[in-house]
């Protein structure tokens, strides 16, 4: 309202200074869009004028104007129309969609480019994905937004990274993650530091042209985030608030869950295995009746007559059992939670200057007890234009995170995925009389059972898994404590100077520290045997980055040039101290000052620097033919041949530019093809190991024998190590047809040269028992597509659909010399010259023999030399083989959706990947032969001697070498999934409403994350692993959040 009185009095000053002009008139007309839709409050001005007005009811508008003036009028979100008056007194004025509005400058390497002037495959995340997700790591939210971006989470602890990989596994023994970069600087933290909110944009580039001016770290793609500036404007204070509820994401897998079905499970499981092992069904019928509690640790939920038995003769539950008690472990652990969320941010500026300031606060605990995530954020980016020659600026952010979190260690007691999936429903959590009363300790609390008797009819020892251990006890007791401080500077001065050229120095700095408690109570398990075991530890890590960077840029008539050469410094020290004691005074203090005994203490010290030069340029002839050249040489502490060379070539044509293409300009809008060659480089060898940052010289690990020091070799270094080496081929196709589809498809061939491998060598003849060397090479293809729709594009009615997808695949071209003939042998897999990294090889199942038992085939060799394949029983007697299977999905994408209808706007973010195979281990867990565990309900179709009919071999638990869960094809399962990533509907309330009260806007939503999943089998998750296994997997599975939430802007 403020706008439209300020320009209405500039118009009328102006028509009161032109009255005296002959020349001036009166000009009336209509702004519609470009389907005849009235804009109601676009900008009418008289170009060279102050004179303006704008257009009210119906889009009309009246101005005076010179006969032989110009008008210029201009809408957000449409391009500005300049119309001649002519002599004219009315007019009707059409604006365009300004469809490049948004998205017309994307992040590149040290700096920004248009978007129709790229010649790289880079990809930008669209805005919905980021402000919608509420994922404390911007990396979660990724999922299916980005062609060919996979994103691998194997844990849903709140607060954690995700792993992100573009373009697919380019090496084996070096890092296969993208470089994030953040504000142009290589970034070495956790984008869980970083507030979503504060961020504006995320790109992904993916080609050599675009990445090689990262040199040695970028061979796994970039990923560039992009935070929040100030605006040329008024003060803008915006304030967001959700309050939510956080829960387990996806059901666990299909297990048995009531004791009652647990005992007649079990039951069967006996019978089964006595008629197996010779005895007939009516003994082996008597046998599992009478055994049935001795194998469960005499563990009975139910109260039963004296004298009669749990469950009879004919496998059921007694009629008479009442139940004694219900107090599973799994319904102990999990919960709903509650989650709450603020973030108040202030920015705008003026011609000389802009500033933006934000806080934040996360609180969410998550859907299993004990574990939690806070985090406080703050933010200050300041951008000053001192003079016309001289700006700068500063961004300087703080994150402070508390994460409580739990034992995600495969199988492990401690663990309280596997408790709740692998410990039968039978095993209480606290300690029950025979009576079912729950017992208590003499303090009043309640007593727990750890297996050692305390629960009336059991002894010592007698439960047969986790014994001494009592996971929710020490989920109660325990502290398993991170908090996180980083802060993060980013500095820069910018000089213009002769016209064209602009000099930038950057420095950032980033510091974090991680300070760590780990204390096991004296309650229970390990804590008890030794009084309690408290672990510290501090981590400092810092990081520094200097560049300088040249550029020149000129526009010569239909030419365009720009240029740039630099220098950048990087250096990485981290420090590291961690103690452990045990004997603790006071049970409840976790400080190694309470405790006695010293177990461990140790300390060290990491450093790594880069130093690089580059150079690049860009040439354009009528933003229609380009070029670009890009190189880097790089030097990292990591080799002691330090220096290396990486370079790009890249070329485009906008051939909708063309002459040719005049009669297609109705419904081709833009199509360029582009194409694109260079090299990169991966010196982040070893990733995770310390001895990675001195690879080239042996490293020793010092101890004391209670007398004297003494040394053995921890790694076994090579001189002659150097980074590995990419040269990657990209060709593609951008277009945008009618105005309304618009995307890119790309093909891509990436080679890999001088891979790591680890070669064993002879100790009695070399003295060492393996040496590290650059001898492997591999290649990964594919073809990736973006596709937007804009279906409606009314003012008041907008609704886009976009699906990205890729599609890739893998082999592995070289291998050390003594390799070549057998290849390298990695659990599922098998390293072959000419396979696939992730084709199968393993033992294939050959069904079941009469009896019920599992089947393999092997291959036996006849007098005669020739092979044929036959069945074994055996399992040891089995062959491997190649199964022609990968774990490598066929197609991976997602499918999202944006719509808009006056006020109200909902979206969809999907993600979803089609074929490739997975090893279920978690699955087998389930179907395990030992009687105490929890099982998986699929054990009912286990062979059934009294049918004689089974889906699944037959439940013989004395014989665990031949058992059906031994690895093999049996157990691979369709990787498929889709998954409803985000679904956001708000309703933004009319301006109109807003006025009075003084609020600019005010959006009010509701929005869930991780809504559903679809795969294979229930409870099974592909996306935690690029290897098509869960075998390393916690079982940590995402959290849904469904919450609600306002947006206030004043």
């Amino acid at each position: 309202m403020v706008r439209n009185l300020l320009l209405s009095l500039i118009a009328v000053l102006g028509a009161g200074m032109l009255l005296a002009s002959a020349q001036n008139q009166q000009v009336s007309g209509t702004v519609v869009d470009q389907s005849g839709v009235p804009v109601v409050g676009a900008t009418v001005m008289v170009e060279g004028t102050t004179v303006g007005t704008t257009t009210g009811e119906g889009g009309r508008f009246s101005i005076s104007a010179p006969a032989d003036g110009v008008l210029q009028v201009s809408f957000i979100g449409y391009q500005t129309q300049s119309v001649a008056v002519n002599g004219r007194t009315s007019v009707t004025v059409e604006l365009s969609e300004d469809t490049q509005a948004i998205d017309e400058v994307t992040v590149v390497a040290f700096g920004t480019k248009r978007k129709q002037d790229l010649v790289g495959s880079v990809s930008k995340v669209k805005g919905e994905i980021i402000s919608n997700s509420q994922s404390a790591s911007v990396s979660n939210a990724l999922e299916g937004a980005v062609a060919g971006l996979q994103i691998v989470s194997s844990t849903g602890q709140p607060g954690s990274d995700a792993s992100i990989v573009v373009r697919g596994v380019g090496s084996l023994s070096a890092s296969n993650e993208a470089l994030i970069v953040v504000d142009g600087v290589p970034f070495n933290g956790k984008l869980s530091d970083i507030n979503p909110a504060d961020i504006e944009s995320i790109s992904v580039s993916k080609d050599a042209v675009s990445n090689s001016l990262y040199g040695s770290r970028a061979a796994g793609g970039v990923v560039m985030v992009t935070t929040k500036t100030g605006r040329k404007e008024n003060l803008t204070v915006q304030f967001q608030g959700t309050w939510g509820v956080a829960q387990r994401a996806y059901k666990d897998y299909n297990m048995v869950t009531d004791p009652g079905e647990f005992y007649e499970l079990v039951w069967y499981g006996l019978r089964s295995t006595a008629w197996a092992n010779g005895y007939d069904l009516d003994q082996a019928a008597q046998y599992a009746s009478a055994n049935l509690l001795k194998e469960l640790g005499n563990y009975n939920a139910f109260i039963i007559p004296e004298g009669e038995q749990l469950v009879g003769f004919d496998g059921k539950l007694n009629a008479n059992a009442r139940k004694r008690y219900d107090d599973t472990f799994a319904d102990a652990l999990f919960k709903n939670s509650f989650r709450q969320e603020y973030v108040a941010s202030a920015s705008g500026g003026s011609d000389k200057s802009d500033y933006y300031v934000s806080m934040g606060y996360l609180d969410n605990d998550s859907y299993i007890i004990g574990s939690s995530y806070e985090r406080i954020t703050a933010r200050a980016n300041v951008n000053a234009q001192l003079t016309k020659w001289l700006k700068v600026g500063t961004n300087i952010a703080y994150a402070r995170a508390t994460q409580n979190g739990v034992q995600e260690g495969v199988g492990l007691a401690s663990n309280p995925f596997a408790v709740a999936r692998d410990w039968a429903p039978i095993y209480p959590v606290h300690a029950y009389d025979a009576e079912g009363n729950m017992k208590y300790n003499e303090d009043g609390t309640p007593m727990y059972d750890t297996g050692n008797g305390e629960t009336d009819g059991t002894s010592v020892g007698s439960r047969p898994t986790g014994q001494n251990s009592n996971i929710i006890c020490s989920m109660s007791e325990d502290i398993r404590r991170a908090v996180y401080n980083n802060l993060t500077s980013r500095s820069y001065v910018q000089i213009k100077f002769l016209r064209d050229f602009t000099f930038t120095a950057n420095y950032s700095y980033d510091f974090t520290n991680d300070y760590e408690t780990l204390f096991y109570s004296t309650k229970v398990g390990d804590g008890m045997s030794f009084g309690g075991r408290g672990t510290k530890v501090s981590a400092n890590t810092a990081t520094t980055n200097f560049n300088q960077i040249l550029a020149y840029d000129k526009e010569i008539g239909a030419h365009g040039i720009s240029a740039k050469i630099g220098h950048e410094y990087y250096q990485y020290r981290r420090d590291y101290f961690d103690g452990q004691k045990t004997q603790f005074y006071d049970p409840l203090n976790p400080e190694l000052a309470n405790g006695g005994q010293m177990e461990s203490m140790t300390s060290y010290t990491a450093d790594h620097n880069i130093e690089g030069y580059f150079a690049m340029a860009d040439y354009n002839y009528a933003h229609k033919y380009y070029l670009s050249a890009a190189y880097r040489r790089d030097g990292t502490s990591r080799f002691l041949d330090r220096w290396g060379n990486f370079w790009s070539v890249g070329a485009a044509w906008r051939i909708s530019g063309e002459n040719f293409m005049q009669g297609a300009s109705s419904w081709v809008n833009d199509l360029k093809l582009r194409a694109s060659y260079g090299t990169q480089g991966n010196e982040n060898i070893l990733p995770g190991y310390l001895y990675a940052y001195t690879p080239y010289q042996d490293q020793y690990s010092v101890s004391w024998t209670g007398s004297e020091l003494a040394t053995s070799i921890s790694f076994y270094g090579n001189p002659d190590l150097t980074w590995e080496k990419q040269k990657t081929f990209d060709v593609g196709l951008d277009f945008r047809l009618w105005d309304r589809v618009y995307g890119s498809v790309d093909y891509f061939y990436r080679k890999t040269d001088d891979m790591l491998f680890q070669r064993p060598l002879a100790f009695s003849t070399a003295g060492r028992p393996y040496n590290w060397e650059n001898i492997g090479s591999m290649r990964n293809e594919g073809v990736e597509f973006e596709l937007n729709v804009d279906i409606f594009k009314k003012r008041d009615f907008q609704w886009t659909v976009s699906l990205v997808g890729s599609h890739y695949s893998n082999e592995v071209l070289t291998l050390p010399e003594e390799n070549k003939a057998d290849g390298i042998t990695s659990g599922s897999f098998k390293l072959m010259e000419g396979k696939s990294r992730y084709e199968y090889f393993t033992y294939m199942y050959a069904g079941m023999n009469e009896s019920g038992q599992p089947q393999w085939y092997m291959d036996v060799t006849g007098e005669d030399g020739k092979v044929t394949r036959e069945k074994t029983t055996t399992y040891s007697n089995a062959t491997k083989y190649f199964l022609g299977k990968s774990a490598l999905p066929d197609f991976n994408g997602g499918l999202s959706t944006v719509l808009k209808y006056k006020g109200i706007d909902l979206s969809i973010a999907t993600a979803f990947q089609i074929g490739g195979w997975a090893y279920d281990s978690d699955y087998l867990s389930g179907m395990s032969i030992s009687y105490y565990v929890g099982h998986n309900k699929d054990m009912w179709k286990t062979f059934n001697p009294e049918t004689g009919k089974g889906e699944y071999p037959i439940w013989n638990s004395v014989d665990s070498s031949n058992s059906y869960t031994q690895t093999s094809d049996a157990h691979l399962i369709k990787a498929s999934y889709f998954s409803i990533r985000n679904l956001t509907l708000g309703y933004t309330l009319p301006r109109t409403w807003l006025d009075k009260l003084g609020i600019e806007g005010l959006r009010v939503f509701v929005t869930a994350d991780n809504l559903a999943l679809w795969s294979k089998r229930q409870g099974f998750d592909p996306r935690v692993s690029m290897s098509g296994s869960n075998d390393s997997y916690g079982g940590y599975s995402p959290m849904r959040i469904i919450s609600g939430g306002i947006n206030l802007t004043f």
